[in-house]
């Protein structure tokens, strides 16, 4: 059960800690082999990494959002800091880093929408727990808190600690997905795995091995998981939508995906994630939450880029209206 929050205070925000890259972005008919070259590709320059990503989600759906993260003392930094400044996103805490780059992530796209990722992560990967630590109090304070493992994995322990001693929603988005211990599990209120991750996370736990199949391995997968204390699974499906696993009801909710043609799926599940964080700081209850994050996401699919494709508060209301409406149809004949 995802915690209430703190009515009595002023100033809510979301708080999203973790990266900040620079997309260098091929579109090509198709993905190349092993040791291929395709060529004819398009080139475009794109923002991008996780946590820059869903903090532009988060404060283009309606949150005040603030960002921790770490860049390089160069070209790149500074477009990024400009960039997210102009958002709208409080960048007062993101530290810079004189010896480092800045991140940069080199993203293959093809005809369909799919893609593949390298990631030099630079200063991303010099967030140090110390750091965290003086930023405690903007941690406490925060509505929402979400953050992804394109950081340190200490640096990700020490957040979610700190954010445990206040009421601060802890939100985990495990990608790209590296071993997580059971200690940190029990610190996260929700964590949001797509099926691969969920599956993988689940052997990294050394979990029983899993027999059955779709959506039953899904919900065990989830259930599994929760025994360590989170209190959520939410597991993204692309165009199936998601499933919502209430560990302390156990209970499973499935919400499905609004049909659109993808042109471009990078940056879609962060932007699931800031929505997600954004609607729950500002009040609704995790299902509205989720069928407002799966809205967004159906439309940042049909935009190229990461932050470029995240969609503004009226949009995304818009489209939350239409699969609602969707939903109570897919209802109403059953």
């Amino acid at each position: 059960m995802v915690k209430k929050l703190k009515r009595n205070q002023k100033n809510q925000y979301v708080l999203i800690i973790g990266s900040s890259n620079m997309d260098l972005n091929i579109y090509s008919e198709r993905l190349p082999a092993p040791g291929e070259t395709v060529t004819g590709g398009i080139f475009k320059q794109f923002l991008g990494g996780k946590g820059a990503n869903q903090a532009v989600a988060s404060v283009r759906s309606g949150a005040s959002t603030i960002f921790i993260g770490k860049v390089g003392k160069d070209a790149f930094g500074d477009e990024m800091l400009v960039r997210l400044t102009e958002e709208g996103i409080d960048t007062s805490h993101v530290i810079r880093d004189l010896r480092e780059a800045s991140g940069v992530a080199f993203i293959m796209i093809d005809s369909s929408g799919e893609n593949m990722i390298s990631v030099a992560p630079g200063a991303n990967f010099k967030l140090s727990p110390n750091e965290i630590n003086a930023k405690s109090e903007l941690i406490k304070n925060a509505t929402s808190l979400v953050i992804q493992m394109e950081i340190p994995i200490e640096t990700i322990n020490t957040a979610l600690e700190i954010a445990s001693e206040e009421e601060t929603i802890k939100i985990l988005n495990p990608a790209p997905l590296k071993p997580i211990s059971r200690e940190i599990l029990k610190n996260v209120d929700i964590i949001v795995p797509n099926e691969g991750e969920l599956f993988r996370l689940h052997s990294l736990l050394e979990l029983e091995e899993l027999t059955i199949t779709g959506k039953e391995k899904i919900i065990q997968a989830s259930k599994d998981i929760s025994m360590f204390g989170v209190k959520t699974v939410i597991t993204t499906l692309g165009s199936k939508g998601c499933l919502i696993y209430n560990g302390e009801k156990d209970q499973a909710t499935e919400v499905p995906a609004f049909k659109v043609k993808a042109v471009d799926t990078v940056g879609a599940g962060d932007c699931f994630n800031g929505v997600l964080a954004s609607k729950l700081s500002q009040g609704e209850n995790i299902v509205n939450a989720v069928k407002h994050a799966t809205a967004a996401a159906s439309i940042a699919v049909t935009r190229k880029g990461a932050q470029e494709s995240m969609p503004y508060f009226n949009e995304i209301k818009e489209r939350y209206i239409e699969l609602n409406n969707q939903i109570n149809k897919l209802e109403s004949k059953h």
